[in-house]
């Protein structure tokens, strides 16, 4: 009898022991994603080396004989007033005004982050509310909705930046209010349609039945299953607002000099005699956009492969 009855029982515990939460098989998908791994251990070290970069060096102009549009690894010897000798060292050589370079882009990865999450963080609030709002209400409040955010979408993004952008005038607190604004539509329809698909699931109708507010079903049982997706769109719109502040910031609408950015420093690249004798001041700034763009889109294509419940192999 207890031989028949631990036969019965062990098959038991083995199916319970490979049951596993959502968040830890999206945890493990996520790890066994060798791009995204990559793309994230990228993204650290922008962080970390644009966190120590040097503001007081970033700022300081050094217009002596000799300091201004330096080739990398120049080193030049300064006799300080109290009689000693110290050396510096520019690694990335400096700019027209004497400027380190390597502070410049440290400091300006900064900004253009800063710039970024800001914006992503706006635009994200925006789409979510827009998106939760229309898809839950329906009906005539979810077609008249849908009308702005069509109206929204038919107009190009970088355009309109560019119209409200000259006619507010550029700035660092201009371009973060404006990106934010201006981006939140395509991330209202997407959140839009998860709410429309999750309005027949059961368990929102069990919980309209026994009369659960509207307020609280979207608070405890609609935003808990979108996370997901609010938090790929927020990480592919990183990269496409690092575009856009570079891409303002370059045509002299974003980051305002002196404060520097990586859009403002290849501005420096328009002038012919920059861009052909000159590259290590618009390289760099060029290089850290395109390492920071390719790390987030491969961190989100991690996150949308860890969150798609409907795999059926993982990686």
């Amino acid at each position: 009898m207890t031989e028949q009855t631990t036969i019965l029982i062990q098959p038991k515990r083995a199916v319970a022991a490979k049951i596993e939460s959502p968040r830890r098989r999206a945890i493990r998908r996520f790890l066994r994603h060798r791009l995204a791994l990559v793309g994230l251990a990228t993204i650290a070290i922008i962080v970390v080396l644009a966190i120590i970069g040097s503001e007081q060096a970033a700022y300081q102009q050094n217009l002596r004989m000799g300091w201004t549009n330096q080739p990398p690894g120049t080193t030049f010897v300064v006799d300080n007033p109290d009689g000693t000798v110290s050396t510096v060292v520019f690694p990335l050589g400096t700019d027209a005004l004497g400027r380190d370079v390597l502070a410049r882009v440290l400091v300006g990865g900064r900004v253009s982050l800063l710039v970024a999450l800001i914006s992503v963080f706006v635009s994200t609030i925006i789409g979510v509310v827009v998106g939760v709002f229309s898809g839950y209400a329906g009906g005539k409040t979810d077609a008249t909705m849908m009308r702005f955010v069509d109206v929204a979408l038919s107009f190009p993004v970088i355009l309109l930046l560019l119209v409200v952008s000259a006619l507010v005038g550029p700035g660092l607190i201009t371009l973060i209010v404006m990106i934010g604004v201006v981006t939140w539509a395509q991330g209202a329809r997407i959140i839009r349609g998860q709410v429309l698909a999750m309005r027949g699931a059961a368990y929102i109708e069990a919980a309209r039945v026994i009369g659960v507010s509207g307020f609280r079903m979207v608070r405890s049982h609609v935003l808990p299953n979108i996370v997901a997706p609010i938090v790929v769109l927020a990480t592919f719109g990183v990269a496409t607002v690092v575009i856009f502040e570079a891409g303002l910031s370059y045509l002299g609408l974003g980051v305002q000099p002196p404060t520097p950015s990586w859009g403002n420093m290849v501005n420096a690249a328009k002038s012919i005699t920059v861009l052909e004798r000159y590259p290590w001041q618009w390289v760099p700034p060029a290089l850290f956009i395109v390492a920071m763009v390719m790390a987030v889109n491969f961190v989100g294509d991690g996150l949308r492969d860890a969150f798609d419940m409907r795999a059926t192999s993982d990686r």
